[in-house]
């Protein structure tokens, strides 16, 4: 029978909440920008879409595999998607 090892729980989850923060930052900063280059001015704002749906689908293929913490994927993929869509938005500046 093993014994719990508090030290490589706390490690696996703090990995685990960087991983989740660092999603967030990105979809920010993407969002953030690709509202600054619409898809009219060029490809960049449906390149950084490209590169958050990328994020999005590695956070659901984690969902899927992992086993103890595979609601946490599922919340991360569902905060990067709408952060991005959300300082998508905001940095268009609609009157």
């Amino acid at each position: 029978m093993e014994t719990f090892d508090r030290g490589k729980y706390v490690v696996a989850d703090f990995t685990r909440g960087k991983a989740m923060l660092a999603s967030f930052f990105i979809a920010a900063f993407l969002g953030f920008l690709s509202g600054l280059f619409p898809a009219s001015q060029g490809y960049i704002g449906f390149l950084l879409l490209i590169v958050v749906l990328f994020i999005a689908i590695y956070l659901m293929r984690r969902s899927r595999h992992e086993t103890k913490k595979s609601s946490d994927y599922a919340i991360a993929f569902f905060v990067t998607l709408l952060t991005f869509i959300g300082f998508w938005i905001i940095s268009l500046n609609i009157p």
